[in-house]
């Protein structure tokens, strides 16, 4: 079934019952689709047809969620953008996406106007917005939604594998890449991860606070009400002051989270209700193992980490509420087969490191393909299968374990080692502020691993002292060889602060 098909089932079956709850407004399943339909009418109006793409410069809201429906439902694809990208993305991603299209919020009025005259291919801009703009090419989302018809819009020829979003991957390193996918993907990621990750209860409520630009948080936010029949709360943004508070008022038993919320979460002063909450589970990924068990005794609330990637739709593995592995990312889940491969992409045994192989098992449950990037799309899926990029190692139990991500790791006396651990544990020492691990090229063309340090203010360190402190705390394959004390870390060409070449 398309996504439309979805909704317009589900707003049949259960219109009354609630789909989201987000600032206090509740919008049931018939509602959702009224407003999709005056959305996919208006765009229909404004030229959008099936295949074309429009892009979204929006905050987690309910117009975001309006909008990706109606273009669900007019046949056309959505292209989510990061708000917080650096404009030089922005505008690359726009114009490379083809859109002729934007759907922007007025909270983005500056950042786009600081980048419209460089996007030659949009030909339209809808606001969302008290302040409209008046200018040819300008509407406004909320005038076209009350003169679109709210009757169900059926574009017979779009299919469950027909594209409904490209996301484009993170620029660093090189120009971001557009991952296509399809409804498909989008309706097997909803219905693993409810019946097959959290087991999905009759009595569940979903709580996200991740943006909608990223398609995890669109899987288990947008498509799971509809696959499951379960509501969900969107939070525009993450506070950890509040946050369970927020939990108790939608009664949410199931919540989103990153290595980075659960920090901060932990960092809240301790309440005597921190316990009192209807949430049974926390999914995501990040946790640490050292927060891990602490947090599931504060808050009562068991964590669920799994792993998964934008060209996956969702999550290849994970733990379960009833087999879990603390440390661990899991196992495989029902769409894929997941091994662990070495640079001649032969698979290894368990325990030994090499990159994260996803093959799909269930057609059109992964994306299609780059958009306009076959050579990528090729060296991808070298061999049969997602190359990952993504290091890591699969132990005895069948629990498979990250490492890192392979340009972040350097192989050391016949081990794959992740230079980002080894920054954890060199930024450990109390005297060291913050560092950086490369690899150091001798004469010779032998590889060391080099350290390079910034103190805390008013602190000494001499090398000696480090290097006792490295060997304490790391294997001995690991421990640095060199060590270099600066004020500042060096960075590349691409301005990180890590590389695994020479520095």
């Amino acid at each position: 079934m398309t996504i439309h098909d979805f909704l317009e089932t589900r707003a049949e079956k259960d219109g009354e019952n609630p789909f989201v709850h987000f600032q206090g407004q509740t919008v049931g399943f018939a509602a959702l689709n009224r407003k999709a339909n005056r959305v996919a009418h208006a765009l229909r109006k404004l030229g959008v047809r099936k295949g074309d793409h429009v892009c979204l410069l929006l905050p987690n809201s309910l117009e975001f969620l309006y909008t990706s429906f109606g273009l669900a439902k007019a046949g056309g694809v959505m292209v989510p953008l990061n708000p917080v990208a650096p404009t030089d993305d922005l505008k690359y991603i726009i114009n490379h996406s083809d859109a002729a299209t934007m759907v922007v919020d007025q909270r983005y009025h500056d950042i786009y106007t600081r980048i419209e005259r460089n996007l030659p291919g949009i030909e339209q801009t809808v606001w969302h917005g008290d302040e409209i703009r008046s200018a040819d090419g300008s509407y406004s989302l909320h005038d076209l939604m009350g003169s679109g018809e709210e009757k169900d819009l059926h574009i017979e020829d779009v299919k469950d594998e027909d594209l409904l979003g490209i996301f484009y991957t993170s620029g660093i390193e090189a120009p971001p890449k557009g991952v296509m996918i399809s409804h498909s993907s989008y309706v097997i990621q909803a219905r693993v991860w409810t019946e097959d990750i959290i087991h999905c209860r009759e009595d569940d409520v979903f709580f996200t606070s991740l943006p909608l630009f990223r398609i995890h948080p669109q899987v288990r936010t947008m498509i799971a009400p509809l696959v499951s029949g379960r509501p969900c709360v969107l939070q525009d943004g993450f506070q950890a002051s509040g946050f369970f508070d927020e939990i108790r008022r939608y009664g949410a038993t199931v919540f989103d989270y990153t290595g980075h919320t659960l920090s901060e979460l932990m960092a809240e002063p301790y309440r005597e209700d921190d316990a009192e909450n209807p949430a049974r589970l926390a999914f995501g990924s990040g946790a640490s193992p050292e927060i891990w068990k602490d947090f599931e005794e504060r808050f009562q609330v068991g964590i669920i980490e799994g792993y998964g990637l934008t060209e996956t739709g969702g999550v290849s593995l994970s733990n379960l509420p009833h087999n879990r592995k603390i440390g661990s990312i899991g196992k495989p889940t029902p769409f894929c087969d997941v091994t662990i491969w070495d640079e001649n992409n032969q698979e290894i045994p368990s325990g030994q490191a090499g990159e994260i192989v996803i093959r799909e098992e269930t057609p059109h449950s992964t994306f299609l393909r780059y958009y306009k990037q076959p050579d990528k799309t090729l060296e991808a899926r070298y061999g049969g299968a997602l190359h990952t990029g993504d290091i890591g190692y699969k132990d005895g139990d069948g629990f498979f374990h990250f490492v890192g991500r392979m340009k972040d790791c350097i192989r050391l006396g016949g081990d794959l080692v992740s230079l980002v651990e080894i920054e954890k544990i060199v930024n450990s020492h109390p005297k060291v502020l913050k560092s950086s691990a490369a690899v150091a090229h001798e004469p010779s063309g032998q590889e060391y691993l080099k350290i390079y340090a910034v103190l805390r203010e008013n602190h000494t360190l001499g090398p000696e002292e480090l290097f006792l402190f490295c060997q304490k705390e790391m294997t001995t394959s690991v421990v640095p060889t060199y060590v270099e004390f600066r004020k500042e870390l060096p960075r590349t060409t691409i301005e990180r602060t890590r590389t695994s070449e020479a520095l």
